[in-house]
């Protein structure tokens, strides 16, 4: 049911309603918004009618006395929901977007980017609210930071309660913050967690049939491993386990005893050629290449008018906690570059016109859709596996020059810039999705 909120000024804890839903309740009733909740007295007002139809556009209006409001924190001049229990009444959907640490940032100004998630405000309402780990007052359960007012389509500043569901939005936040976070909204805190590169290849390659199509990648060790990787597989990759968006990478080839090094660590890549003598000094140089990098043999990708391809899905929890492949964006490299981000100076096309071009003889591409689709759902489901709560995924595929998919990596903090140029009424379904889900799981959906 769609509410409005009037306050009244009363000294006592009090909720005022129709008679026909009052005569439902015993004189006291727990009501909660978010993770803050009070003891009211539930009055009923013949000032108050049940109307025929009720909307986002033609709430029912109730009241709450100012104590309740300043106990709750309800910011007024919002459409919520409210939901009856047998001995509860819940306003809502209060939902959080999980900020980072830097709060000098976090103004009206950089909301901006978010608004455009707040399209679906009328099918959601409640509170859409940003806050970080930083400002939270845990002892009163409740944060500070910005709420969507879309009246005015705008961020403004306010305190209110530590949100029912919170979408992660930054991953720099310790993990004890995150899992207090975690056991404070039972469980519906998602994207809880970002695993590294080696662990996801390690996670996924003890399943049979996702170890097919992944390409042989191990942790690098020492120049004398990468040294013998390279010469057994001649085309090798060397990614950071920790990065994204294609920063730090390094593509070795081999041909003859020359080894061709393609240095992506800068904006402007490198490229050296040097002898066995040469590349060992580039690691004695490079030492960070130990450890927190993977060796993989590189995916020799399809091509698109001579530059490599891959293929970003996004994978999202619907309403009813399913995955679901929200939407496919395949990615061609800039010229002269094998890097196929976005960021990198990439385009995008959709899958139909990217299997056209790269495959020009095909004649029925939706059998290699539904392999994609099939092999993302097990992806997801694998990883849910780990325990951890995730609801978004960027899935990036290959697809070689045999049509052989490679499952290239997951992002858990997927960015849609080629969505939004390529195909913007799928880019904004994307946007909403989380909110969708988020509003669900908290039962206001």
């Amino acid at each position: 049911m769609w509410v409005n909120i009037d306050v009244v000024s009363n000294d006592k804890s009090v909720i005022f309603l129709p008679e026909k839903l009052a005569s439902e309740y015993s004189s006291e009733v727990q009501l909660c918004f978010g993770k803050r909740s009070s003891e009211a007295i539930v009055i009923a007002s013949k000032d108050i009618k049940i109307q025929k139809e009720n909307t986002f556009e033609k709430p029912l209006k109730i009241a709450i006395t100012n104590k309740i409001k300043r106990r709750l924190q309800i910011p007024t001049g919002l459409t919520y929901k409210i939901k009856f229990n047998a001995d509860k009444i819940e306003i809502g959907p209060v939902i959080g977007l999980l900020l980072g640490n830097r709060n000098h940032i976090y103004n009206k100004r950089y909301m901006v980017k978010y608004s455009d998630r707040c399209g679906i405000y009328k099918e959601v309402g409640g509170l859409l609210c940003a806050f970080s780990p930083r400002s939270i007052d845990w002892n009163n359960f409740l944060a500070y930071g910005l709420y969507y007012d879309p009246k005015d389509n705008e961020w403004k500043y306010g305190r209110f309660p530590i949100p029912s569901t919170i979408y992660r939005r930054d991953f720099h936040t310790d993990n004890e913050t995150i899992k207090r976070l975690s056991f404070i909204t039972e469980g519906k805190l998602f994207n809880s967690w970002r695993f590294n590169k080696f662990y996801f290849y390690k996670h996924l390659g003890k399943d049979k049939y996702l170890l097919k199509h992944l390409p042989l990648t191990e942790l690098s060790l020492n120049y004398e491993q990468i040294k013998d990787f390279i010469d057994i597989n001649i085309k090798t990759i060397l990614k950071p386990i920790n990065l994204s968006r294609g920063r730090g990478l390094i593509i070795i080839n081999k041909e003859g005893g020359k080894y061709i090094v393609e240095d992506y660590r800068q904006r402007l890549p490198e490229k050296i050629i040097l002898t066995e003598d040469n590349l060992k000094e580039f690691f004695d140089k490079n030492q960070m290449l130990f450890n927190n990098y993977l060796i993989q043999k590189q995916i020799l990708l399809a091509k698109i008018d001579g530059s490599p391809f891959d293929i970003r899905i996004v994978m999202q929890r619907n309403q009813k906690s399913q995955w679901k492949d929200m939407g496919i964006e395949c990615r061609v490299a800039n010229k002269n570059t094998l890097v196929t981000n976005i960021s990198r100076g990439g385009y995008a096309l959709n899958i139909e016109e990217a299997l056209k071009s790269a495959f020009p003889n095909i004649t029925n591409d939706k059998d290699i859709k539904d392999y994609i689709d099939d092999l993302c759902y097990r992806i997801c489901q694998r990883l849910d596996e780990t325990g951890q709560h995730f609801a978004e995924f960027g899935l990036d595929l290959g697809i070689d020059e045999d049509k052989k998919i490679w499952i290239i990596e997951a992002n858990v903090f997927p960015s849609f810039k080629g969505f939004k140029t390529m195909d913007h009424e799928t880019y904004l379904k994307i946007r909403y999705a989380p909110i969708q889900y988020s509003a669900s799981i908290a039962g206001f959906l």
